[in-house]
């Protein structure tokens, strides 16, 4: 890159410099996204992996968030207890 630079600043053309940035710069965006919309085995392939890890991380947290229901069910019912217990003890 650094000899690329030295040739366009040792030329004394304008039009020269702005053809040769022009090209420059057109071949490095020109493959921006090629392997995400690839199409065949490979890309099918990585689409499969890519949807297999996401139902996994999905029945984690499915698994997790039902945990944590059971959890709060059983400190809801502890509470009901606790209220009735006193709703008792308040009526003798």
């Amino acid at each position: 890159m650094l000899k690329l630079v030295s040739r366009i600043t040792t030329r004394s053309n304008t039009h020269s410099v702005i053809c040769l940035s022009g090209r420059y710069s057109s071949s490095i965006a020109g493959a921006d996204g090629a392997t995400a919309s690839s199409k065949g085995a490979f890309g099918e392939k990585e689409k499969a992996l890519e949807n297999q890890w996401a139902r996994a991380h999905d029945a984690e947290k499915i698994k997790m968030l039902r945990e944590a229901l059971k959890k709060q069910q059983e400190h809801s019912e502890e509470l009901q207890k606790d209220i009735d217990a006193l709703k008792k003890s308040s009526k003798k």
